[in-house]
């Protein structure tokens, strides 16, 4: 059994290293949009890209510093409360800057094909995330048949900010690629 779970953490490996480089290919920029202004949309996507990671990174840090069986309690609840809330409040600042300085939401048939684009990279991240959690909890605790409450936190609250990280991913990415708009 352990030869099988070495078999898919290389081939998941090896997915996830393609994955990247593709994703990495295709954000950066192309040159013949240098010096064009980015729109409202994509500064909101940069700036989702910028948020979700901070808290991601915010997150793990707390468990790293804590421990997962920890984070049920008072003090550590609350801190996660107030890290995601904290980002949320920085994008929704973001979000009504951004809307005051470009006269409202504006969005043309680009935009909107754009966002329709971005739910698939959201619920690709999501699913993924989700599978995750899924085999290394069920591998982890199968002889207790029990996995600790915190980790029920955990997956909630990362599965919301990789929600959030894969849409704002996605509004990048359709940014970065060439899109036709049906009429």
């Amino acid at each position: 059994m352990k030869l099988v779970w070495v078999m898919l953490a290389i081939v998941g490996s090896g997915l996830m290293i393609t994955a990247v480089g593709r994703l990495v290919r295709s954000v950066r920029p192309q040159p013949e949009m240098g010096g064009l202004p980015t729109t409202p949309l994509e500064r909101l996507g940069w700036i989702g890209l910028a948020i979700t990671g901070l808290v991601g990174l915010g997150l793990a840090a707390l468990v790293l510093l804590v421990g997962v069986n920890d984070l049920q309690d008072g003090p550590m609840s609350r801190g996660i409360s107030i890290l995601m809330l904290a980002g949320l409040s920085a994008w929704l600042i973001a979000w009504t800057v951004t809307k005051r300085r470009s006269g409202g939401p504006v969005l043309d048939e680009r935009d909107r094909a754009i966002l329709a684009r971005s739910l698939s990279v959201e619920s690709m991240i999501v699913l993924l995330s989700l599978v995750a959690w899924t085999v290394v909890l069920t591998e982890v605790y199968w002889d207790e048949g029990v996995a600790p409450v915190g980790y029920f936190q955990l997956i909630f609250w990362s599965t919301f900010v990789g929600g959030a990280f894969g849409r704002s991913l996605g509004i990048v990415m359709g940014y970065r690629r060439e899109i036709s708009v049906d009429a």
